[in-house]
């Protein structure tokens, strides 16, 4: 897989896991798993200004914070973006050699081995 395809799924991989030993961690200090019950699940929202002028929040509002960014980061991991056509033809060694510079066609034309180095190359950079 290339990097940047990678290194966010590394990164989301990252966020769950560290999410989960947060959760695991709360779990034994509160000694009871349904701590998240008690969350102000309905007055997270009004403590939102008061978290863009870096006030004081409460310790759920961070929690359902960290859970919504979460699922929202992966949903839109999930979701396929724009695919690229099926149907593209692959280019030949005479396109290669014309988009290289056209001043050197004629001697690109003229060796058949640098005219396959060239394909390639470009292949391999239009895979990036």
């Amino acid at each position: 897989m290339r990097l940047r395809v990678r290194l966010p799924a590394a990164l989301l991989a990252l966020n769950w896991v560290l999410f989960a030993l947060a959760f695991i961690w709360t779990c034994k200090a509160q000694e009871n798993l349904l701590w998240w019950l008690r969350l102000d699940w309905a007055g997270w929202l009004g403590e939102l200004p008061e978290l863009m002028q870096l006030g004081t929040v409460s310790a759920s509002t961070v929690w359902i914070l960290w859970l919504c960014l979460t699922l929202l980061l992966t949903a839109a991991w999930l979701v396929p973006g724009a695919s690229r056509p099926a149907t593209a033809e692959k280019p030949t060694s005479a396109d290669v050699a014309s988009r290289v510079a056209p001043s050197i066609g004629p001697m690109v034309d003229a060796d058949p081995a640098l005219k396959e180095k060239l394909l390639r190359l470009h292949q391999s950079l239009d895979k990036l």
